[in-house]
């Protein structure tokens, strides 16, 4: 059924504002990809997207888990100096032991499952989660050093480019981390 259709029967049957909020909700309530939420210390797996779990940690696809906390401009903006991969995956052991930034091998993920990743952020935001996984742009980290510079990735082309991660986090935007369970 095409949107116009949906939307002219939608009309037809004036639903009030209450009603249509209450449907969103109703069919933004089950995630088509698994969610970790925390509560309490323990971690919970479920589809259910509720307010009522906690804080929400991360997506599950297969055996890799994409967290929620990122690095912001807002966590490095004191630096005294540039910020280096070193630093990113520094950062990433404080959501996690295991958690290391987006790379070439999950990127791919990202891109296959893009429009889940966006039904799922709009489903969160519903239930009153942030949105998370709507970016276009990620940089990716193949090596822990010193290096100022990483992989930015745009998901919906194949444009990749070297690009300073300050000047990322800055003007484009958060990066992302992830862990293989």
């Amino acid at each position: 059924m095409e949107k116009e259709e949906i939307f002219r029967i939608f009309d037809a049957c004036k639903p009030t504002v209450a009603v249509v909020r209450e449907y969103l909700e109703k069919i933004s309530k089950e995630s088509p990809l698994e969610l970790v939420f925390r509560k309490n210390g323990k971690d919970s797996i479920t589809k259910k997207i509720d307010r009522n779990m906690g804080e929400l940690v991360g997506i599950v696809v297969g055996t890799t888990i994409f967290y929620t906390k990122v690095m912001t401009w807002n966590d490095v903006k004191f630096m005294n100096s540039e910020v280096t991969a070193k630093d990113v995956f520094a950062f990433g052991q404080k959501i996690h032991p295991k958690a290391i930034p987006l790379n070439d091998t999950v990127i791919e993920i990202l891109r296959e499952k893009r429009r889940v990743f966006l039904q799922i952020a709009e489903m969160l935001e519903l239930s009153g989660f942030p949105k998370t996984y709507t970016q276009k742009k990620y940089l990716l980290f193949n090596q822990k050093d010193k290096d100022t510079r990483s992989i930015y990735c745009n998901t919906e082309s194949n444009h990749n480019a070297l690009i300073s991660i300050s000047y990322f986090l800055k003007n484009y935007g958060d990066i992302y981390f992830f862990a293989s369970i």
